[in-house]
């Protein structure tokens, strides 16, 4: 009630703040049409005359019209530019007298975006030919082709070094997005998001465990791809400085569609998709539940009873005897899944005149996922923009969106009521359905007869996991802003912008009794809010004082607050099968509550000369309640150079159509976690884990009492600081047919929070400390090809390419910090090593796996107090150790086992469009190297049931270490070159033969990919006689595929996935819920 409430109220104030449009009196008319050379039509340019702060967009016929108050008419001479993202832009000088001046403007192809004017930050602007800095630019219609609900995952393949993973394939599961690596500790790596000037929530928050429970949303999925109008990225530091403290992760800067001057045009989308699992774990179906027929003092079929104390029947795995011919067996990968589908719909209202402006959207998604059972998303959207210009020098618009999005989810994960888990441990000779007795009693292959409700089932059936476990959100969120532009002279703008955020997510989970984890029952109730108000102000003068001289300076204020409240009860045993936490015997509850403000003076100057060289300076200083000190500020300068040496080389006209070298540096912060610079007090338990192992509460007969956090706050915490060097170039060739861009950049943050480690005399664990170090370097490269340019057929070709390498330079003394994972497989980030001198000589990346490997020859590793290294001979550092039984073994020595991040990351896209109608697009996305820890073929090799584990059942075969297992690897010591029976008993299920009862290494795997990312043929209808007779100006027909084929050495689900979702610590697999691949069938009508 409380959102559609909401949502109704911004509606109101929207129109309010929308007057209708008003006649207006027209002495001087600038009009005409933008087409292409060809003379096609070009809708969405932008025609604007600089010098009067006056401009206007094209409408569908590509005719534009701006008009000229008449106390601005002098009878001057003015320029007149018309431009368009992807097309170069085109002046002419025009006298301004009364009546109408017509200008028509033919554009052609510009690869490099020249005179695209790119949003740099904080209301300020700059066109991309003077820009010292590498910002990318994605426009609306790759947002559109790549098919995607969420936004932040159609920007996979779109720009380098932009590295997008879905955690999984459920219907509204989050994306996670970095840029140029991780150079922080602190929250989860990802870019600021800025929309419409307005910083949004794009966080991601659990109310159960990262390694269980459920896949999380992003926020900023609540955006309807549909309504973007580009995506600007600035990356690094040395771009985003002006946004400060908020900075260190880059941002990205969305704006969405406004209305344009003209007829009215109305739009009608209608989407659907067939979606189907892309890939299952190899399971085998040939050996039953059990424990073979070795017997373990007792007799035949026994020894499930000895080891578990458990009969045949209710055996957790499945090393039993051969399944007999005849007997039914089950793929349990295969068995929940079903083809799922999506249908979207998408109505847009859009027109205005030289006075007023308006833009209407109604979005609705209804997405059913491929797990057969509670697995949905809805979303609806509603967004209204508009502008008015009340006098010549006035301006006001407003944006304003309403969302409501809600889901099912499925548990996944370490999670005995995961489906994943749940299914691929089950035997294949045992049947998950019915899932219910006829009794009506959770049936699982751990306890195939229950008799009781409130008893754990071992394992949930996977079906029961589907159908019976609720896992519900609902979020209600409205956004938008109010912006002002005041142009009191030709040279001088102000603009204001005042935005909020306010989000409300609704969680609810319930485990009915006979869960495996809650066999009494549990409900957790949870609202989560987020809160934010965003204004900005800032002036800006532009002047031409000659030629070979121009100038502008932009000063400007940002005041941001933010909120986040999360209200949580769990309740324990349930009386009824209800989501009442009446119902409930047992009930804890739980608040948290943050607060951040944050003030900020920016100001920004740019010099033109002789038109070739652009020099750029900028300075923000920031002041926020997370930071430590009596109300200390801090510092973020940039410096950017650009030089256009174009007339050089032929001025353009020769083989070199343009040539460009850039340099820039800059500073960039990242905020403290809020109250790190105090500490706080918390009810609970303290523990000795012996005189008292069972606690004592702070609340204890009636009496009250607060504990200490283990962590003491600094007061004197600064922000962590990000320096950024970026040197690049920019060259275009063959009158614009090829087009070039190389980019070079070393980033070094300082300060990194930490908290470290204390004396336990203290009466703490650790204390936030500024004593982190790290760095990233990496080149980027682009390259576009305009291969053929005819009257019928255009294709173009255009490659990306970039590499990100880090190092963790300092810890502070602490040898490992972990970000994500389990036990022998932590995604961490690691001290560097050094030698006597404190000289660093290994340097270890940013989230690498650190676990348990075999003793390995090369480290100085003791066998039974035998040096190996100087026992043997013949063997290189890294080989395997071979003990005289011929079995390699496990290292109790924790250390780097394998990097998640690629070695570098590429895509390739490409479109033909033929007469302007049939276009062929696709895009194949590369990500090499990087590792991905397998965890889900770990346990299954434990559990017998993965294909692999196949020939080791009953008494194996014989292998030989690093022969014909684990061949090419190099072994050496007294067992090597024997041959040993590998069997279930002695290698995977009590040996160490799997990384879930041995060292972990044994499931890194290579995670690179080449992904078929899309593929789409669309025709579009103009022009026609029977389009005319409908009222129709376009009808466009379209079928896509995402991610219809994946190339790559991986044997789990997918490289592309992550069971601690948008987090620091990536590339863990643990019975993770797989990705999908999509038909899409579009049909766009537009009148």
């Amino acid at each position: 009630m409380y959102r559609r409430l909401t949502c109704s109220l911004s509606i109101l104030a929207s129109l309010v703040l929308l007057p209708a449009a008003s006649a207006a009196q027209q002495p001087t008319t600038v009009t005409g049409v933008v087409t292409t050379t060809e003379g096609e039509p070009l809708p969405a340019a932008s025609v604007q005359i600089a010098d009067l702060n006056l401009g206007s967009l094209t409408n569908n016929q590509g005719r534009y019209l701006i008009l000229v108050p008449a106390s601005r008419v002098t009878g001057q001479e003015v320029v007149v530019t018309a431009s368009l993202i992807g097309r170069a832009a085109a002046t002419q000088r025009a006298t301004l007298a009364p009546g109408t001046v017509t200008l028509d403007f033919q554009l052609g192809a510009d690869p490099l975006r020249l005179e695209e004017i790119v949003v740099t930050g904080a209301g300020t602007t700059q066109e991309r030919q003077k820009l010292g800095v590498s910002i990318n630019t994605v426009s609306a219609d790759e947002i559109v082709e790549s098919q995607e609900g969420n936004i932040v995952q159609a920007l996979a393949g779109k720009a380098p070094n932009v590295e997008v993973t879905s955690s999984a394939g459920d219907p509204g599961a989050g994306s996670y997005i970095r840029i140029r690596g991780v150079n922080s500790l602190l929250g989860d790596g990802q870019p600021l998001i800025v929309v419409d000037g307005v910083p949004i929530d794009n966080s991601s928050n659990t109310i159960e465990s990262n390694a269980g429970g459920t896949v999380e949303q992003n926020r900023a999925a609540d955006l309807n791809p549909q309504d973007i109008a580009d995506i600007q990225i600035l990356k690094g530091a040395s771009a985003a400085a002006i946004y400060g403290s908020r900075a260190a992760n880059g941002v990205v800067l969305i704006t969405t569609k406004k209305g344009r001057p003209g007829t009215n045009q109305v739009q009608y989308k209608v989407s659907y998709s067939f979606d189907e699992v892309t890939e299952t774990v190899p399971v085998q179906t040939s050996f039953g539940q059990g424990m073979s027929d070795l017997p373990f003092g007792g007799t035949t079929n026994d020894a499930c009873q000895d080891v578990y104390g458990l009969p045949q029947r209710q055996c957790p795995v499945s090393w039993g005897g051969e399944i007999p011919a005849g007997t039914p067996v089950f793929n349990h990968a295969d068995e929940v899944y079903q083809t799922g589908n999506r249908l979207e719909n998408f109505l847009s209202l859009s027109g205005g005149s030289e006075t007023t402006n308006y833009y209407l959207s109604l979005g609705r998604l209804d997405h059913d996922g491929v797990i057969r059972g509670n697995s949905s998303y809805e979303r609806t959207t509603v967004r209204l923009s508009g502008s008015h210009l009340f006098r010549e020098d006035l301006r006001v618009g407003a944006n304003f969106q309403y969302s409501d999005a809600s889901g099912d989810l499925i548990q996944q994960g370490s999670n005995i009521s995961g489906i994943q888990l749940a299914a691929l441990r089950t035997p294949p000779d045992f049947d998950n359905l019915p899932y219910l007795t006829d009794d009506g009693l959770h049936r699982s292959y751990r306890l195939p007869d229950p008799n009781t409700v409130a008893q754990s089932r071992g394992y949930d059936n996977p079906f029961w996991v589907a159908n019976e476990i609720t896992n519900s959100t609902e979020v209600g969120r409205t956004f938008g802003n109010i912006q002002v532009e005041y142009t009191p002279t030709d040279w001088l703008s102000v603009n204001y912008t005042l935005g909020a955020d306010y989000a409300n997510d609704e969680r609810l989970t319930v485990f009915p009794k006979s869960s495996s984890d809650f066999p009494d029952g549990r409900l957790i109730r949870a609202d989560l809010l987020n809160f934010q108000v965003d204004h900005n102000l800032v002036a800006t003068a532009r002047r031409t004082f000659n030629d070979d001289f121009a100038a502008s300076l932009a000063v400007g204020q940002n005041l941001n607050h933010r909120e986040f409240k999360r209200y949580q009860v769990n309740g324990q045993n349930l009386i009824l099968g209800t989501d009442q936490l009446d119902f409930t015997v047992d009930r804890i509850p739980n608040e948290f509550y943050s607060r951040i403000r944050t003030d900020g003076y920016f100001a920004q100057g740019t010099v033109d000369l002789w038109g070739q060289l652009f020099l750029t300076a900028a300075l923000r200083v920031d002041g926020s309640s997370t930071f430590g000190g009596d109300g200390e500020r801090f510092a973020y300068p940039k410096f950017s150079g650009a030089w256009d040496f174009t007339q050089y080389l032929g001025g353009g006209e020769g083989v070199v159509s343009f040539a460009k070298l850039r340099a820039a540096y800059g500073v960039a912060g990242k905020q403290p976690d809020p109250y790190s610079n105090a500490t706080g007090f918390t009810t609970g338990t303290i523990t000795d884990g012996w005189l008292t192992p069972n606690g004592l509460e702070t609340i204890y007969s009636g009496l009250e009492g607060v504990v200490s956090q283990a962590t003491l706050g600094n007061a004197d915490i600064d922000p962590e600081r990000t320096e950024e060097f970026e040197v690049g170039g920019d060259l275009a060739l063959l009158d614009n047919r090829v087009s070039l861009a190389l980019t070079y950049y070393r980033q070094n943050t300082t300060d990194a929070i930490l908290a470290v480690d204390v004396p336990p005399s203290t009466g703490f664990t650790s204390k936030f400390e500024n004593a982190g170090e790290f760095e990233n370097w990496g080149w980027e490269a682009t390259l576009g090809l305009d291969v053929y340019q005819g009257d019928a057929i255009d294709w173009n070709v255009d490659f990306q390419w970039a590499t990100n390498e880090s190092c963790v330079q300092s810890l502070a003394g602490a040898e490992t910090f972990g970000l994500a994972g389990f036990t022998g497989a932590v995604a961490s980030v690691v001290a560097p090593e050094r030698d006597a001198n404190g000289n660093i000589t290994q340097c270890y990346p940013f989230g690498v796996f650190y676990g348990d490997d075999f003793i390995r020859f090369g480290r100085g590793s003791t066998v039974n107090g035998v040096a190996i290294d100087d026992s043997f001979s013949g063997w290189s550092a890294g080989d395997l150790y071979i003990g005289a039984d011929g079995f390699p073994l496990s290292d109790p020595q924790t250390r780097v086992i394998g990097d998640p991040n690629p070695d570098w990351t590429a895509s390739i896209s490409s479109s033909v469009t033929i007469y302007d109608n049939l276009r062929l697009s696709g895009l194949l996305d590369f990500k090499i190297g990087g590792d991905v820890w397998n965890g889900t073929k770990g346990a299954l090799y434990f559990f017998g049931t993965h294909e692999d584990t196949e020939p080791y059942h009953g008494n194996g075969q014989a292998e030989v270490f690093g022969e014909t297992y684990y061949p090419n690897e190099g072994v050496a010591g007294p067992g090597a070159g024997q041959e040993v029976q590998l069997n279930w008993l002695t290698w995977f299920w009590n040996g160490i033969g799997s990384s879930f009862t041995g060292p972990s290494i044994q499931s890194i795997e290579d995670g690179g990919f080449v992904k078929l990312r899309e593929l789409g043929l669309s025709y579009t209808f103009r022009d026609q006689d029977w389009l005319e007779r409908s009222g129709l100006s376009s009808l466009a027909l379209s079928v896509y595929g995402r991610n219809l084929i994946t190339w790559s050495d991986y044997s789990g689900v997918d490289p592309e996935t992550n069971l601690w979702g948008q987090s620091l610590g990536r590339g863990i697999d643990y019975f993770n819920n797989p990705q999908t691949r999509s038909l899409v069938i579009n049909l766009t009508a537009t009148r």
